[in-house]
């Protein structure tokens, strides 16, 4: 099998095991990644974003996990697209997420651009809605939805 159709698979099957657990088994992301692996996020810890602040190794990327699912609950995950070329993997979908504390969802497109070597991912990097995502994080009337923009918005599934 080719690097870049085995890094895929990886890919497939552990993005499959996060929608299916809705978020519960962050393993399937840590067994993926080297010990000294990188996460970076669009929002790059934004204080209504804080968990998403940059990551420089495996154990900080479980920091991030644990954050993540502390301050939101999965609803969807659907990645439907996985675009290899080298050592680089792009992978598109939509995702919903509610905040814990707000209540509000945000629903989005995600990018997630991953890079690998010797079959370990060695970076990771996230894209998207972040306006949308704040927005949810926010405590207070849905400003989006009074303004009409939509960018937090009530699940589809």
């Amino acid at each position: 099998m080719a690097q870049e159709d085995l890094n895929v698979s990886l890919l497939t099957n552990a993005y499959a095991e996060w929608s299916a657990s809705k978020a519960a088994n962050g393993r399937c992301w840590l067994d993926l990644m080297a010990d000294n692996a990188t996460l970076r996020s669009l929002p790059d810890g934004a204080p209504e974003l804080a968990f998403t602040a940059r990551r420089t190794s495996r154990a900080e990327i479980e920091a991030y996990l644990d954050d993540l699912v502390r301050d939101w609950e999965m609803i969807h995950a659907h990645m439907t697209e996985f675009i290899a070329q080298g050592d680089r993997v792009v992978v598109l979908g939509d995702v919903a997420w509610r905040n814990r504390a707000t209540g509000k969802v945000v629903q989005t497109r995600k990018v997630d651009v991953w890079q690998f070597r010797n079959g370990k991912a060695i970076h990771f990097e996230e894209l998207f809605d972040t306006a949308a995502a704040m927005a949810a994080a926010t405590p207070g009337p849905d400003a989006a939805a009074a303004s009409g923009t939509g960018a937090a918005v009530r699940p589809r599934d």
